[in-house]
């Protein structure tokens, strides 16, 4: 079952094409700042993106910017 998000880019963390370096720089940040980080893609080719999911989400509601879909890869929340 996947999951499609909405965030605007620009609110991304880091980005990398090779999954193991963007997930270890996802747990890197989530131990940092002790909250829930989303790994995603926007489709084949593209780089994994990670998201400060609740920061992400504020944004999305507060500014009517353009934002992209996304497909969760990886929550990572513990």
């Amino acid at each position: 079952m996947s999951e499609d998000v909405f965030f605007n880019p620009g609110q991304s963390i880091a980005s990398d094409y090779d999954y193991n370096k963007a997930y270890v720089a996802a747990q890197i940040y989530h131990q940092k700042v002790e909250k829930p980080v989303l790994v995603v893609k926007e489709k084949d080719n593209q780089p994994y993106v990670i998201f400060d999911e609740e920061a992400a989400i504020e944004e999305e509601n507060q500014e009517k910017k353009q934002a992209k879909s996304y497909k969760v890869v990886k929550r990572i929340s513990d």
